[in-house]
C-alpha cells in the first residue's frame, strides 16, 4: 500500500539519531487527553525503522527522548494484519505500554490511512486494534487480581493515606492496586454519598518512591472510587513504578486491564470513566466484557 507521507519530524531541533539510514519517519503522537478537563494526558515519540535497527540502538533513541514512551515499529510490518511493536523508557524497555500502543495506532491511521488489526509485543501479547470514526481504540484480556494482606503489609507505609485493601496479579513484574475507599461490603451503596472522607483527592497522595522501589517488586496503581452510579462512574487513579525506571507515569492504558476486572467484581461495573491524577492529567474510558477491556 502506498504511504500518503513521506517524513515527519519530532521538533525543529534535529536530533543526531535522527540521521541514522534506519530511520525512516518519526512522529510524536498524544493519548488521553481532554481539553474541556485540562488534562493533557501523555504522548510517545513513534520511530519507524528499516530492517536493521539493534535494540541497543533502539534503547540509545528512547535514552535521548524526551517522551515517556519511544515506540519502534518495523515499516515492512506496518501495512499487516498483524505488526510487531516494542516500547522504551528513557532506561529500559517495556514490557506492556498501552498508551504508546494507542499512540501508534492513531499515527498510522491519521497519516497513512491504515492500522494493522494488532500489534503484538515480545513477550506475544496481542494488543488488538480497532478503529471508530478514524479513531483507534485499544482491546486488551483482562488480568483478574487478587486480594493480597502480603502486599498490602508491604504498601503500608509507602503512602500517606492508610490502605484499605491491597489486590495483586503476581509476585514480580506485575500490578498491585491498592485501595484507599473502605471495605467494599453491601452498606457501601448506602454509605458511599454519606462521607466525604471516603473521596479524598488522590492529588494529595505522597509516595515514597525509594521505600517503594526497596519494599515491592510490582508496579503499583493507587485507585480511589469518586462516582458508583453505574451511568456516571468516575474512578480516580496514580500509576507508580520505580522499580522499572518511573517514578509516576503521566497515563497508563495497559493498568486499565488490571483496574477494570476488579471494579467490576467489587461494584459490579463494566465502565467508567478513569482519571489518572498525575501531573499533566489523564482521561481513560473503558468498556469491560467477556474478559477483555476495551480501552479509548
Amino acid at each position: 500500500m502506498q504511504a500518503k507521507v513521506n517524513n515527519f519530524r519530532i521538533s525543529q531541533r534535529r536530533p543526531l539519531w535522527l540521521t541514522l539510514r534506519f530511520i525512516k519517519y518519526t512522529y510524536t503522537q498524544s493519548v488521553f487527553f481532554s481539553s474541556a478537563n485540562n488534562l493533557k494526558g501523555s504522548n510517545a515519540l513513534i520511530v519507524i525503522y528499516e530492517n536493521g535497527l539493534t535494540s541497543k540502538t533502539m534503547q540509545y533513541i528512547a535514552s535521548q527522548s524526551i517522551h515517556p514512551a519511544t515506540v519502534f515499529l518495523n515499516q515492512n510490518e506496518i501495512t499487516k494484519r498483524h505488526c510487531k511493536i516494542r516500547w522504551f523508557n528513557q532506561i529500559s524497555e517495556i514490557k506492556r505500554c498501552g498508551h504508546g500502543t494507542l499512540a501508534a495506532a492513531n499515527f498510522l491511521i491519521k497519516h497513512f490511512g491504515y492500522c494493522p488489526k494488532a500489534f503484538i509485543s515480545m513477550s506475544h501479547e496481542r494488543f488488538t486494534i480497532k478503529e471508530k470514526k478514524q479513531r483507534a481504540q485499544l482491546l486488551l484480556k483482562s488480568i483478574e487480581p487478587q486480594k493480597s494482606k502480603l502486599a498490602k503489609d508491604e504498601l503500608q507505609n509507602v503512602f500517606s493515606l492508610a490502605i484499605k485493601a491491597a489486590y495483586s496479579t503476581g509476585d514480580k513484574n506485575g500490578y498491585t492496586v491498592v485501595l484507599f475507599n473502605k471495605e467494599f461490603s453491601e452498606e457501601f451503596d448506602k454509605e458511599f454519598n454519606k462521607n466525604p472522607d471516603e473521596k479524598q483527592d488522590l492529588k494529595s497522595l505522597r509516595v515514597d518512591f525509594k521505600a517503594l522501589s526497596k519494599a515491592h517488586k510490582n508496579a503499583v496503581i493507587a485507585l480511589n472510587i469518586q462516582n458508583i452510579n453505574e451511568k456516571t462512574a468516575i474512578v480516580q487513579f496514580r500509576y507508580f513504578a520505580p522499580q522499572f525506571g518511573v517514578n509516576e507515569d503521566s497515563a497508563t492504558g495497559s493498568a486499565v486491564s488490571v483496574i477494570a476486572p476488579l471494579l467490576f467484581r467489587l461494584l459490579g461495573l463494566n465502565k467508567a470513566k478513569l482519571i489518572q491524577q498525575s501531573n499533566n492529567g489523564a482521561l481513560l474510558n473503558y468498556e469491560f466484557n467477556n474478559a477483555k477491556v476495551l480501552i479509548y
